[in-house]
């Protein structure tokens, strides 16, 4: 009899100490799963986070006359990606173009954000570095960031999105997209997103890496969905005053200007790359695609667990009932 409470106690501290242990990782699931609620309840409720392409917008050019590029590793990319960054030069023969590689990137960080550096060289991908490197030279340099698969239809100076403060493409299922993102220098949306930067640089997976959702939550577009989000409440609660704008179309549709997989928008051609992506990312798209499939055979795996677990413990019961039975039994005829 001893046992039981002595076991459920085990277990109890067990659960707590693991709990303790992943509180961060459990907070920016939880943080993952209020954003996929609220996110698209959000803009509808706020239509005025949409910039609705090409309508006009008022006041000055925001935006530097800069394009950066990211090319990590080496900087094989840019060859493999030479037609899509010509067909972005051609049409700002103005502008400034920036191919930032391996080496221009750490001295660019030591110089400007030495605080973030040890992350950057310590992520185990590359994407995680290029993730961060886009947000810190678009704080300090401002200008437009492109993934490298991306080509230029228009020349964007021709667009009013250059007198946007900040504008990116909204991203599926929920959330915005950082394969192109347009913005003013020392925008606060973009401190805050660097501030955070150290706060969720985590180890995903037991007991081996999970290398897609490490690049969403630590630096990739969940961790910067997170923080957009994060910045929005603040800016309709009047505790910001820089705002910040998605993608859409005259109707206020995000979908036709998503760059998600290869898709052609309005102002782009995506290429899908995503050569990031890796045996989990795989999977994740699979669950993303039949969730409703997997949602019930979780639901099920977890009422069959919880049946299975109560007809032990009932089965238990009775076992030591009839132990307890037979005992007074021979207790009795033993008087």
């Amino acid at each position: 009899m001893r046992a039981r409470p002595l076991a459920l106690f085990l277990g109890t501290g067990c659960f707590c100490i693991i709990a303790l242990a992943l509180r961060h990782h459990i907070f920016q699931v939880a943080e993952v799963a209020r954003t996929y609620a609220t996110f698209h309840r959000l803009v509808e409720k706020h239509p005025e986070l949409l910039y609705r392409y090409p309508e006009p917008a008022e006041g000055p050019e925001r935006v530097p006359k800069r394009i950066h590029h990211i090319a990590l590793g080496g900087g094989t990319q840019v060859s493999e990606h030479d037609e899509a960054i010509r067909s972005c030069r051609e049409p700002h023969p103005t502008w400034e173009h920036h191919v930032w590689t391996d080496d221009k990137a750490v001295e660019f960080l030591q110089e400007h954000y030495p605080d973030i550096l040890p992350h950057y060289t310590g992520y185990a991908q590359n994407i995680q570095r290029a993730n961060v490197l886009r947000y810190a030279l678009l704080h300090k340099l401002g200008g437009v960031y492109l993934d490298l698969d991306v080509s230029c239809h228009v020349a964007l100076d021709s667009t009013p999105i250059v007198r946007l403060p900040l504008v990116t493409p909204g991203a599926y299922p929920a959330g915005v997209n950082n394969a192109f993102i347009a913005a003013q220098p020392r925008h606060p949306f973009l401190a805050r997103v660097l501030d955070q930067v150290p706060h969720h640089d985590m180890f995903w997976g037991v007991p081996m890496r999970i290398p897609y959702v490490e690049n969403m939550m630590s630096t990739g577009c969940m961790f910067f969905t997170n923080r957009w989000m994060s910045h929005v409440r603040d800016l309709l609660a009047g505790r910001q005053d820089q705002p910040v704008y998605v993608l859409a179309d005259a109707e206020g549709r995000m979908e036709p200007h998503m760059l998600r997989g290869r898709v052609t928008t309005p102002l782009f051609t995506h290429g899908g790359a995503s050569s990031w992506h890796g045996w989990d990312a795989a999977l994740i798209l699979v669950i993303g695609k039949h969730y409703l499939v997997f949602g019930a055979l979780l639901c099920a795996t977890v009422v069959g667990t919880g049946l299975a677990a109560v007809h032990l413990c009932k089965a238990s019961r009775r076992r030591s009932w009839f132990r307890r039975r037979s005992w007074t039994a021979g207790l009795a005829k033993g008087a």
